[in-house]
């Protein structure tokens, strides 16, 4: 019976500025949308992996276990990765996967509607080319500890209560930020939330302006006096 859920969009990136004359056969050794796919049908199929949904330049497989499906992803970036290396003229292919369990960790019970929905925004959530895992697939791995894996962030989708942990895998070495592995998902990481650091920034700065007008107005002196009859008073 099949457990997990794992949804793939295909990203397609030119090379060259919008304008650019691409060189004189550029587009020989270009790969379509349809042979992307056909490679994670054949990549899938080799790990257990059964076609659910399909769409253009989408398609979601579901796997009786969630490290078929990690494995699976795994291996489809890694094809991409040296299809993209073969000919530098050709559009980049990038595919972003959301792999995600059919049941939910808040309430024990399957949930196949709501999982299909949750593997696609996951898949969309992530930025492109990005594999990311959810807590309830990352926890039902057998061999997490061989895992290159970190917490990524927090994603709300519209008219859910609960907050899903998105963790990012990482297939090739050189690409993992060393000490950002094994983070607590509790822990505030100011370089995943720029919004919050932005905002102190923007408080103190106002705050520091106020004061320098205040002293430019009112003048130092009167200042320095008002503040010592606050604090002895």
């Amino acid at each position: 019976m099949s457990e997990f859920l794992a949804a793939f969009q295909v990203h397609r990136i030119s090379r060259f500025e919008e304008g650019d004359r691409l060189p004189l056969g550029a587009g020989s050794g270009d790969t379509p949308i349809d042979a992307i796919l056909g490679l994670i049908k054949q990549t899938t199929q080799k790990f257990h992996g059964f076609p659910l949904k399909s769409a253009p330049a989408k398609t979601i497989y579901t796997f009786s276990s969630s490290g078929d499906a990690l494995n699976a992803s795994i291996a489809i970036q890694k094809e991409l990765d040296a299809l993209n290396a073969k000919n530098y003229l050709a559009p980049i292919n990038l595919v972003t996967i959301g792999i995600v369990s059919y049941t939910n960790p808040f309430t024990n019970l399957r949930e196949d509607e709501r999982s299909v929905e949750l593997a696609s925004f996951l898949a969309e959530s992530a930025g492109v080319g990005e594999l990311y895992l959810s807590e309830g697939a990352l926890n039902a791995l057998s061999d997490r500890e061989s895992l290159q894996c970190r917490f990524s962030r927090q994603l709300i989708r519209t008219g859910e209560d609960w907050a899903l942990n998105a963790f990012e895998v990482y297939w090739n070495p050189t690409e993992v930020e060393l000490g950002k592995l094994k983070l607590d998902p509790n822990i505030v990481d100011l370089d995943i939330q720029p919004i919050r650091s932005f905002g102190l920034k923007l408080v103190f700065t106002v705050l520091l302006l106020f004061f320098a007008v205040l002293v430019m107005t009112v003048g130092i002196e009167p200042m320095w006096l008002y503040f010592v009859q606050l604090i002895y008073r």
